[in-house]
């Protein structure tokens, strides 16, 4: 119990001090733990670490799987925007609020009804390219920690949340602002 006692390595305990921020108002009591705090902190999101290191892994891994089928062949600019587009998403309250979310939503409705293509095109999504897989899962790791932490990345505005291929010319491409054109890719924010 000592190893989480206030104090014992010279500074403050940081899970002690989140369960104080939810302790109400008023006298502290003796202890400053019981089990309506204990229950609250669960509550407002607690997770075990082990827990929250395989959410992180899985995170990274979703991500490192779309900027690989999606713009593996783009520069590392490229790559970023892709990525970019995506946290965008996640963060906007307007798709699922994860990046695995984001990026399979939909999956399960039939072929080619996703929001990302490789997500649902029947294909495996075993990379095929070493050199390609570890680009994407080392920008995949970068994106994660900026992301995780709240951090603004790459150069489109968090108003970005959709991109298609020069190749093509989608209708709804039409409806909303185009800002920014990377590589192969065009990056749009709705209107």
């Amino acid at each position: 119990m000592g190893y989480i006692a206030r104090g014992s390595f010279g500074g403050s305990n940081g899970a002690l001090s989140a369960i104080d921020s939810l302790a109400p108002a008023g006298p502290k009591q003796a202890s400053g733990l019981n089990s309506e705090i204990l229950a609250k902190y669960i509550d407002e999101g607690f997770l075990p670490t082990g827990k929250r290191i395989e959410q992180a892994n899985t995170e990274r891994e979703c991500l490192a799987q779309a900027i690989y089928h999606e713009a593996r062949g783009e520069s590392e600019a490229g790559q970023m925007a892709v990525a970019n587009v995506i946290v965008n998403r996640a963060r906007s309250g307007k798709f699922p609020s994860t990046l695995c979310g984001v990026i399979y939503q939909n999956a399960d409705k039939g072929r080619y009804r996703c929001q990302f293509t490789f997500a649902c095109d029947g294909r495996t999504d075993t990379p095929g390219e070493r050199r390609a897989w570890a680009r994407s899962a080392a920008l995949a790791e970068t994106v994660y920690a900026e992301y995780a932490k709240g951090e603004k990345l790459g150069s489109l505005p968090r108003s970005a949340l959709f991109y298609h291929t020069t190749a093509v010319s989608p209708s709804w491409s039409h409806t909303f602002s185009q800002v920014a054109q990377i590589g192969s890719h065009i990056f749009y924010s709705p209107n």
